[in-house]
């Protein structure tokens, strides 16, 4: 099993919360936090997320919702 060593998150509030930096902390994951709706900055997961949901505004349009 791998031990995670950094997490990099795009300062959002989703994973800003004190028992989450705690949590982080105990295990010794380092944190990065980029700057908040910057997609640049988180590369592949950004444009994973816009590819999904860009797939799912097609479908509920395709079905006339």
């Amino acid at each position: 099993m791998k031990k995670m060593k950094k997490l990099r998150t795009d300062n959002g509030l989703e994973f800003c919360t004190g028992e989450f930096n705690e949590f982080c902390t105990n295990h010794g994951i380092a944190r990065h936090k980029t700057f908040p709706r910057n997609p640049q900055q988180n590369g592949v997961a950004e444009r994973m997320n816009r590819t999904l949901l860009e797939r799912a505004r097609c479908m509920l349009s395709n079905v006339g919702l």
